[in-house]
């Protein structure tokens, strides 16, 4: 699987996605959604809740299939792959950040970003510096050894954040990555997302809060399992 160096080919594209979910009645979650988002791009995906977002979120993801449509991560058409190739396509391409840090417990702050690693090809003997350096980059280099109880909630997003850069992903994405944090915490949050696409991370951004969307270049409405046309494209 060889990443693509064109930059003219988009992080993620999606063409006519549809995730229809099985039920009575069927529930339409996701109808014909065609979007795409540019290497370098910080962009907003903003919806209320049962907008769709949480689906557009896994599918672009590749944690689910979507019913119809062609989803591309660097290029890479999707939707023909087996389960083994789409956890190489994450591993390799997507770096995840969740509202809930998912940090585990018994784990010093290095270790849970050296965990990023696992499914990779990196070399095991080289993890831990690498943990450190990146560590190190979202500012936490004096918190490699403390345990999760150990760090404010903004210091272990910052560490979901760190675990999510380990492995040089195509894009990060990042979903509500603000909601269990306070508004020093958020606006902390934020300000590194923000640094980090300056520095060339692609960054796509579910939230709710408008006021978190406004930080990306360019947001995305979606209601009803649709992109709103009328808000589409807003820039910052």
């Amino acid at each position: 699987m060889k990443e693509s160096t064109d930059k003219n080919i988009p992080a993620v594209q999606l063409i006519n996605v549809s995730k229809t979910y099985e039920g009575t009645p069927p529930v339409n979650a996701l109808a014909n959604i065609s979007m795409s988002v540019s290497k370098g791009e910080f962009v907003g995906i903003i919806g209320a809740s049962g907008s769709g977002k949480s689906t557009l979120l896994h599918v672009i993801g590749t944690l689910t299939r979507p019913t119809g449509g062609s989803v591309l991560i660097d290029g890479l058409e999707t939707s023909g792959l087996t389960d083994q190739e789409l956890s190489g396509v994450r591993s390799r391409y997507v770096g995840f950040i969740f509202q809930d840090f998912f940090l585990l417990p018994g784990f010093t702050a290095q270790e849970n970003v050296e965990n990023g690693l696992l499914y990779t090809d990196f070399p095991a003997a080289d993890r831990k510096e690498r943990a450190r350096e990146i560590l190190d980059r979202v500012g936490l280099s004096h918190r490699v050894n403390h345990l999760p109880n150990e760090m404010s909630g903004g210091e272990q997003q910052r560490v979901a954040v760190a675990r999510a850069l380990v492995h040089e992903p195509e894009f990060v994405l990042a979903d509500e990555p603000t909601g269990n944090l306070d508004s020093k915490n958020t606006a902390a949050v934020l300000d590194l997302l923000i640094g980090l696409n300056i520095d060339g991370t692609t960054v796509i951004l579910i939230t709710h809060d408008q006021d978190v969307a406004r930080e990306s270049a360019r947001r995305i409405t979606f209601k009803d399992g649709r992109i709103d046309d009328s808000l589409e494209n807003q820039s910052a």
